[in-house]
């Protein structure tokens, strides 16, 4: 099988997922055939990066990257699928899951960088399926009132991030169709 250094970088912006996940996205790539073939081949592929030591996996339904230690439950899964989702579009995307900035007291769900020849967007996503509104009001206060946040992205991602955008997973359809 010479798919798995593809599904590896796959797992690098996603960090955990199911074969289901990786069967649509390289089925969405024109890799194999959308379905069981998809499925079973990533499943495949997935158990042969275990073996080679680059993820672990976890009970019988999910992969990850070692060090990770969630055990893909619901918002675990639910942020996946957004991922997965962003993916599917033709950007080059790097993903910081679930960054921790200690000294702001924030652990966005994801930091993505989109870009396509010299333009980019830079986002912060929020999955909403546990946190209550108030909650989430106060995360997206932290990063509007932080002045060093666009110096802290462009650090992070290594390139100048001028102005970034808040989004729930809720909007994130409509936010990248809208791009």
């Amino acid at each position: 099988m010479a798919h798995e250094e593809t599904i590896f970088e796959l797992m690098e912006g996603l960090v955990i997922a199911d074969k289901h996940i990786i069967g649509d996205l390289m089925a969405h790539k024109n890799i194999w055939t959308a379905g069981t073939s998809s499925i079973n081949n990533s499943y495949k592929a997935l158990n042969n990066l275990v073996d080679a030591g680059k993820l672990e996996k976890g009970d019988s339904s999910y992969f990850r990257l070692k060090g990770c230690k969630s055990n893909y439950c619901e918002h675990a899964q639910l942020l996946t699928k957004a991922l997965a989702d962003i993916l599917k579009f033709n950007y080059t995307t790097k993903i910081f899951r679930e960054h921790t900035i200690a000294e702001k007291g924030l652990r966005p769900d994801s930091l993505i960088l989109l870009t396509r020849v010299n333009e980019g967007i830079c986002f912060v996503l929020e999955v909403c399926n546990n946190e209550t509104p108030e909650y989430l009001q106060q995360k997206i206060n932290t990063w509007n009132a932080w002045d060093g946040a666009t110096e802290y992205l462009s650090q992070l991602f290594g390139v100048k991030i001028p102005h970034f955008d808040i989004v729930k997973s809720d909007d994130l359809k409509t936010y990248m169709e809208a791009l």
